[in-house]
């Protein structure tokens, strides 16, 4: 998809995107992983805008086209969707924002995206992190005692 708009309409998509994802799509641990430097997306120049709404629009269009969805919760603080039984994204609930934003740092060394949002009506939790394309092994690996402690 070739992205033709100027600097500040750039920057308004972004600001769309994160108004209708309700949280910071573009965090700097998202700009670092897609860019390779951690930073604010509001500090970006045009071709790297132009990258990071490249990647977003990548993530979106490899969303299983399939009227096969199924909500699988892994506990009070789990949740996670399957698309023709494979996960797509998963949910991991937390009492604070900080807790939430300690397991963001954690877990996008093993995903493809991941956002710290006020809790919606997946998880029972203040605040959630929203995870796609988190590997198996690591998604094996978090014990529910393990989130106790990122909880905290």
């Amino acid at each position: 998809m070739a992205i033709t708009l100027n600097k500040e309409q750039l920057l308004h998509e972004i600001a769309l995107i994160d108004r209708r994802q309700k949280s910071t799509v573009f965090s700097p641990g998202i700009i670092g992983k897609i860019l390779g430097t951690p930073q604010s997306w509001r500090s970006l120049k045009k071709d790297e805008l132009i990258q990071v709404l490249e990647a977003w629009h990548h993530l979106l269009e490899s969303c299983p086209k399939t009227s096969h969805w199924e909500t699988v919760e892994r506990g009070d603080r789990r949740v996670s969707l399957l698309a023709d039984g494979q996960p797509w994204v998963d949910y991991f609930g937390f009492p604070s924002l900080k807790s939430a934003e300690t397991f963001l740092e954690q877990v996008l060394p093993h995903c493809d995206w991941a956002i710290v949002r006020k809790s919606g009506k997946r998880v029972n939790a203040s605040f959630e992190c929203k995870v796609w394309g988190l590997t198996q092994d690591y998604f094996a690996a978090i014990a529910p005692q393990r989130l106790e402690v990122c909880a905290r």
